[in-house]
């Protein structure tokens, strides 16, 4: 039966990995050395085939045969890749299949890439799936809420492999030295990890582009420097933006905010994030229309957040315009509504992101601030602790624009809620609910019934996270007036 699998799994190659036809012999005779296996013979196969169906016989047989070094999920991912990567072409022989697919239109070849990335499961279709979404109708726009029960949970074997684990190779999670590399199974799978190289700002084949194993939108793309160096965010980031965008025009680009607190969870490797999406920062009411001249518009949106956004169809008025304002916001303060430029440190950043609306270009530039004090170590402009039961994490690039990526613990806390309230028990027999202990007695006050309690939590996990972002709002301590004033000053 393992023969005819491995049939199976190359003629799904050869019609969904671009296996060629030359390549089948290769292709089953790597995975013999996998499978510990000596002999393959040549099978007739159905044209309907499973993936997931063929990959967990395959896996199955693996376990039983203690080729897994254990059977858990993170284990059977790192064997799968494994597998895959059999099948895979070559790094630099996809990068060129791109190219060929970039010929005929940039979609081409982002669909091209993308559907091969499904095909050979290194995006987690399946297991994005389980996430829970739904929307917040706000007070600014409908927000977009995600629990997170895509990536599977650490089991304990794992977390004692990794804690096992010596070595700093590769350097960090979005290092090139991850294509293809066999690591500890307590780590992400990467043997059929695949990045396409992109040339940007005139650095020929200086950078990378992938996708996100765990999607948190539709294409969700990493944009990367080839080499390992720190997260900046300036002039030249900006350039970097809009050549993508010049490249991929159906697709949005952004990037964290390069200081610690106020950016994302990798500062240590410079990358950008992106996709192919409509988020809900897209569809906020515009406050104050500015004309900076005839070639660009300047607007502050109704938004949680400060956030300004910039306007043309000519790329070098916009890139002047947003070089502007970024330089005043990098050198403003104004200590009466506690907007400190420096102390120890710059504090002054913002998150950069940029999309084609017909012929213009919209960039969107969200003012952050990461001061911190020892009363506030989190951070002045970080959600407040009594926030943090349901977000305690850096507000990133994704949350910024009105999605909020929430940790999957929360569907059992807010089922136990749920039973707590409905039956009247105590929340706090559960030690998972302490931490839910205060907002709890708001809901008791609130006398939900109990048909509407289901929708009412999730309403009120939706407001949370607007809260959330307005605790990010660099100028909470003052007014909308005194952002108004800061972008006529540019203007």
């Amino acid at each position: 039966m393992i023969n005819k699998k491995i049939n199976e799994l190359i003629a799904y190659a050869k019609a969904h990995l671009h296996l060629g036809v030359d390549d089948d012999y290769y292709a089953a005779n790597r995975l013999l050395y996998l499978l510990k296996l000596t002999t393959f013979t040549k099978e007739e196969v159905d044209e309907d085939l499973d993936f997931f169906e063929i990959m967990e016989y395959i896996l199955n047989y693996a376990c039983g045969k203690n080729l897994l070094e254990s059977d858990t999920v993170t284990s059977r991912d790192a064997f799968e890749g494994k597998i895959v990567d059999c099948l895979l072409p070559r790094p630099s022989e996809l990068t060129n299949l791109f190219r060929q697919e970039y010929k005929k239109g940039p979609l081409t070849a982002t669909n091209f890439f993308h559907d091969l990335s499904i095909a050979s499961n290194y995006i987690k279709t399946k297991r994005i799936e389980k996430n829970i979404k739904y929307d917040y109708a706000g007070k600014y726009a409908a927000l977009e809420i995600t629990i997170n029960l895509s990536k599977p949970e650490k089991d304990p074997k794992d977390i004692l492999a990794q804690s096992l684990i010596k070595d700093n190779y590769p350097t960090c999670p979005l290092c090139m030295e991850n294509v293809g590399v066999y690591q500890a199974t307590s780590l992400a799978p990467r043997s059929n990890h695949r990045v396409i190289s992109l040339t940007l700002n005139h650095e020929v084949d200086a950078w990378g582009m992938q996708y996100s194993p765990y999607a948190y939108f539709p294409e969700h793309t990493i944009v990367l420097r080839k080499d390992h160096s720190p997260m900046y965010v300036n002039e030249l980031s900006f350039a970097e933006l809009v050549d993508f965008i010049n490249k991929f025009p159906h697709y949005l680009i952004g990037s964290n905010a390069g200081l610690p607190i106020v950016g994302g969870s990798i500062l240590g490797h410079h990358h950008f994030q992106g996709g192919r999406y409509d988020f809900p920062i897209e569809k906020a009411r515009v406050l104050q229309k500015y004309k900076a001249n005839r070639k660009v518009t300047v607007e502050v949106l109704d938004w949680p957040m400060a956030v300004i956004r910039v306007s043309s169809d000519n790329e070098n008025a916009l890139l002047d315009e947003v070089n502007k304002i970024y330089e005043a916001w990098y050198n403003y303060e104004n200590k009466d509504i506690s907007i400190f430029k420096h102390t120890d440190q710059d504090h002054n950043t913002v998150t950069p992101i940029l999309k084609l609306n017909g012929a213009q270009y919209q960039f969107y530039i969200v003012l952050r601030n990461n001061y911190a004090t020892e009363d506030q170590p989190y951070g002045w402009y970080h959600p407040r602790k009594e926030r943090f039961h349901i977000k305690k994490e850096n507000i990133g690039l994704i949350e910024v624009m009105g999605l909020a990526i929430l940790p999957g613990r929360l569907v059992e806390e807010l089922d136990l809620i749920k039973d707590c309230l409905i039956n009247n028990k105590d929340p706090k027999e559960f030690p998972e609910l302490e931490k839910h202990l205060p907002w709890i007695e708001e809901l008791k006050e609130k006398n939900i019934s109990q048909d509407e309690l289901s929708e009412t939590l999730r309403q009120e996990v939706g407001h949370i996270f607007e809260q959330v972002l307005e605790d990010c709002n660099v100028f909470k301590y003052g007014s909308k007036e005194d952002l108004y004033r800061f972008v006529e000053k540019i203007i």
